[in-house]
């Protein structure tokens, strides 16, 4: 029941040892973008690291070399993927999910909201955990790709928040150009 008897109880502390070396080593080559903010491509890439380091250190039929080549070969995509990204426009949208509006100029956004499956009490807790008490005082309300929101309020800097957010790869609704700041559009 606590142990069956097979292969030396070293086995599994000496693994993870190796393991964890291994995994520090390779994710110090690869760089901080491998371990910055999590989104849902990062989370697959967490997961199956996780998977391969875990079956490297409980399964003595997984040798060192094994885990290291596999290991390996996961950062190096990561790699690949993340430099392709960097490269194309269209390759970065496959991979991660664009920022998605939730508030645009005080009015929440159903399709959208309804599309990320954010219903109104959460953009009301959002709104309160940034300090505003009014949906008329949010200029934007963003879910980013990390799942992290963020919420722009209108400060009356003559900002135009509607192309600043296209810019920044925001889907704003149509017609927003001017988005009720007076200034006709223009980036102030």
């Amino acid at each position: 029941m606590w142990w069956d008897g097979k292969g030396p109880l070293w086995h599994i502390p000496l693994s993870a040892a190796l393991g964890f070396a291994a995994l520090l080593f390779l994710l110090r080559l690869a760089g901080k973008r491998t371990v910055s903010q999590f989104n849902m491509y990062d989370l697959i890439l967490t997961f199956t690291v996780g998977s391969i380091l875990s079956s490297f250190i409980v399964l003595e039929s997984v040798q060192i070399l094994d885990a290291a080549l596999a290991l390996s070969s996961v950062i190096a995509m990561d790699w690949a993927i993340s430099k392709g990204a960097l490269l194309s426009k269209r390759f970065r949208k496959m991979i991660k999910a664009p920022p998605a509006l939730l508030v645009f100029n005080g009015e929440m956004q159903k399709a959208r909201m309804r599309d990320e499956r954010i219903v109104e009490d959460e953009i009301f807790m959002f709104m309160r955990q940034n300090g505003i008490d009014r949906l008329s005082h949010v200029k934007a309300m963003i879910l980013e790709s990390s799942g992290e929101v963020s919420v722009f309020t209108d400060k009356g800097d003559g900002h135009a928040s509607a192309k600043s957010l296209r810019r920044s790869g925001v889907e704003i609704p149509e017609g927003a150009e001017d988005d009720g700041d007076g200034d006709g559009g223009r980036d102030g």
